[in-house]
């Protein structure tokens, strides 16, 4: 028998969704975003920031940047949960016996993780904005475009840190460690790589690294032009990077013995 494309989508969905992780993993990023959106625009409304002008638009700034980053941390940890528990767990094998090619079955798993992605990233970014706005009252105001704008770069990074995520799970076949290498990389890894790089006069090079071009990408043009990439290399780069691991997974997979 034949499994169509839709089939094999579907049964990658029913592996996603029976477990507990992914809802789990949404949680974190929405409260974060949420609460996010209450600090800045609360302080952003403050009678201390009364005589700042910029006020509301930093707030939105921070709060976006605060939400996104967790948005893209959790989407990449549930990529490579998500590939790695396959592999663990021996249920790519099983997949294989009704789909005998690993590419499709691949294609699959990204897809369905590029899915959790993207919603993370709409629901964080939409619980940051709503509390942003009902506490920050006038002084906080993102116009529709706007809105529009931060809501498809917060989708795109969401879906590029998933891919992200599932190569580094196909490559490392440990949900433990590649989630582990995730959550040791973002917040704290690529910082100390960034000064280090820095320190040997390598300052070039630090705006490539999947951090900071994830920045530039929620930035939009707007941030500082010395530390990260402008808007359009900034997405080519991070969109390298996510083909790269996700390219380096694929590569591990078809080499791997899943007997």
């Amino acid at each position: 028998m034949t499994v169509g494309a839709a089939d094999l989508l579907r049964s990658e969905v029913r592996k996603a969704t029976s477990l507990r992780s992914w809802w789990a993993l949404a949680l974190p990023p929405v409260v974060i975003g949420f609460l996010s959106g209450l600090f800045y625009g609360a302080i952003a409304s403050s009678e201390l920031l009364a005589d700042f002008s910029d006020a509301g638009s930093l707030a939105v700034t921070l709060a976006a940047a605060v939400t996104v980053g967790a948005v893209v941390l959790f989407a990449a940890v549930f990529g490579a949960v998500h590939t790695a528990g396959d592999l663990r767990h021996g249920s790519l094998a099983t997949s294989l016996v009704a789909v005998p090619r690993r590419g499709r079955v691949v294609s699959a798993q990204l897809t369905v993780c590029a899915g959790v992605g993207a919603s993370y990233a709409v629901v964080s970014v939409a619980a940051a904005l709503l509390s942003l706005a009902a506490v920050g009252g006038d002084v906080v105001s993102v116009s529709a475009s706007d809105a529009v704008g931060l809501l498809l770069a917060a989708v795109a990074a969401g879906v590029l840190w998933s891919a992200i995520g599932c190569g580094l799970g196909l490559l490392t076949g440990s949900p433990t460690w590649s989630a582990v290498a995730l959550v040791a990389w973002l917040p704290l890894g690529e910082t100390v790589v960034a000064v280090v790089l820095n320190g040997i006069g390598a300052d070039a090079v630090v705006r490539l690294l999947p951090g900071l071009a994830t920045v530039g990408t929620i930035a939009r043009g707007q941030g500082p032009g010395d530390l990260v990439l402008p808007f359009g290399a900034a997405a080519v780069c991070l969109l390298l990077w996510a083909v790269g691991l996700a390219g380096a997974g694929w590569w591990r997979l078809s080499r791997r013995d899943l007997a």
